[in-house]
């Protein structure tokens, strides 16, 4: 059976594959083994253009994540691809897992906490890169009371749709302020995340223009840079982030308060 590639469905197909947990390889040898159905390890690897042993280690992993069975048949093994269907039981797992994994992770903070050496002069800083990091980031801050600059624009450029509706919904309730960079995807994001007594919103002048965002609470400046590498730098310093506050609230003060019209 020939192995077919199309650059459409089996991009997007390895894509999601992906996104819910497989490496590129066991995604790769997933789908050979569905095409074939039902193979020996040999003919998975030729399918795939991988080694014979490699793909038989990533066959017995696939075997443990449900999505492929074994058969002898005359002391020849062969490998099952189960039905498609089984990435649901495979994600539901996957859930369960990590609901539990959670409820663990937060039990162990005070013992985390307690290994953090504090920083007490020099400032700590920290760089974390890709999409996954800045959404990371992002929840974590957009649930404290933060002031910070917001090009929406550039964020629906990098995720398609703004951070808070994108993480949040559009019942998201924001404590802060946000000075938001006045370009084509303010009017949007006013529209979805429109100002509360708890969130104020100011447009900074026209052709003020920030490529980062600029996110202030408590002791921490972050910064996201939407370059290739999707870039978050977080500074740890009470100094520098009072002095972020200075900066933020002499802008505020020059910058347009929103009325009744939009922009």
């Amino acid at each position: 059976m020939e192995y077919t590639d199309t650059a459409g469905t089996q991009k997007s197909v390895r894509s999601l594959l992906k996104q819910i947990g497989m490496d590129e390889k066991q995604a790769e040898i997933y789908l050979a083994l569905l095409s074939l159905k039902s193979a020996k390890a040999s003919a998975v690897a030729k399918l795939a253009k991988q080694s014979r042993s490699h793909v038989y280690i990533i066959l017995r992993e696939l075997e443990e994540m449900g999505l492929v069975s074994e058969v002898e048949q005359g002391n020849v093994l062969r490998f099952i691809a189960e039905p498609p269907e089984r990435l649901l039981s495979f994600l539901k797992d996957r859930e369960r897992k990590f609901r539990d994994l959670q409820q663990l992770v937060q039990g162990a903070m005070p013992a985390l906490n307690a290994m953090t050496s504090a920083y007490a002069g020099s400032p700590r800083v920290t760089v974390l890169k890709g999409l996954d990091g800045m959404k990371q980031v992002y929840r974590d801050i957009l649930t404290r009371e933060y002031v910070g600059i917001y090009n929406a624009q550039a964020s629906i450029d990098t995720f398609g749709d703004n951070i808070v509706t994108m993480l949040f919904g559009k019942q998201a309730t924001l404590k802060g302020r946000d000075l938001i960079v006045n370009n084509e995807g303010a009017e949007q994001y006013l529209l979805d995340v429109p100002p509360t007594k708890d969130y104020q919103i100011r447009l900074l002048p026209k052709g003020m223009d920030f490529e980062t965002d600029t996110i202030v609470f408590g002791d921490t400046v972050t910064l996201f840079a939407f370059d290739d590498e999707r870039t978050i730098i977080r500074i740890e310093n009470k100094k520098i982030a009072d002095t972020f506050r200075e900066w933020f609230e002499v802008m505020w003060n020059t910058s347009k308060e929103l009325k009744s019209s939009i922009l």
